[in-house]
């Protein structure tokens, strides 16, 4: 299971996320000028808040028994690429409303102020938050790429750690195995070598005593025909 302050800071960073998302989605579409760029300012700092706590979630993760690393890891890089989304939202914003200021400039300096002017404002305004806006989807399309490659890397990885792990059990064993084979050959070589050692004094003794008898035979041969 991931640790209390991994699961705190996950809680911290989707209710942040959350109020960024709104006021990416709701007030940031409906003002301008001054209100915009504090708005902008806001989320910014907003997003450097949960870069920093993300950053911990994955020093958390990555000490984390491998067996919870990857789910954690894959909570981190969502979060990684919510605020990657939201950076690039911001850019587009910011991009957008300098567009909007240099074009109100050019009209200001040429003290045009027609509607087919503010027309033009408007298309520019919309054509660079397109622009922002497919660059975004590519961005994250791409993001989604890549995480989804680290994820089957990551788990390539963890199985060839276990499989490489059981093969060292498995040699372990061996080794174990032959080490009791080896000393149990040692006690047999003992043993033959003591019986080896046992048969030699038997045949000895027997003909010893085989000697013993014949030597009694011929003293009482000689004692009966001779004497």
């Amino acid at each position: 299971m991931s640790s209390e302050k991994f699961e705190t800071l996950d809680e911290d960073v989707q209710s942040l996320f959350e109020v960024l998302q709104r006021k990416c989605t709701g007030r940031l579409e409906q003002c301008f000028g001054e209100e915009k760029k504090q708005i902008i300012a806001d989320v910014e700092r907003g997003i450097d808040e949960a870069r920093q706590a993300i950053f911990e979630m994955e020093a958390e993760a990555r000490a984390a028994p491998g067996s919870f690393r990857m789910e954690m890891m894959g909570r981190v890089r969502k979060h990684q690429d919510t605020a990657s989304k939201l950076a690039l939202l911001i850019k587009s914003s910011k991009q957008a409303e300098m567009s909007l200021a240099s074009t109100r400039g050019a009209m200001f300096e040429n003290h045009s102020v027609g509607h087919n002017q503010n027309r033009g404002i408007d298309n520019a305004l919309q054509t660079t938050v397109r622009q922002g806006t497919a660059i975004l989807e590519r961005t994250s399309q791409s993001i989604q790429r890549t995480t989804q490659v680290a994820l089957e890397s990551e788990e390539i990885g963890t199985g060839v750690v276990q499989e490489l792990s059981q093969q060292r059990e498995v040699l372990v064993r061996t080794r174990d195995r032959l080490t009791d084979t080896d000393a149990e050959l040692g006690r047999s070589r003992r043993i033959l070598r003591s019986m080896s050692r046992v048969a030699l004094t038997n045949k000895l003794v027997l003909i010893g005593i085989i000697l013993l008898e014949i030597c009694i035979l011929a003293g009482l041969v000689y004692y009966k025909f001779f004497s």
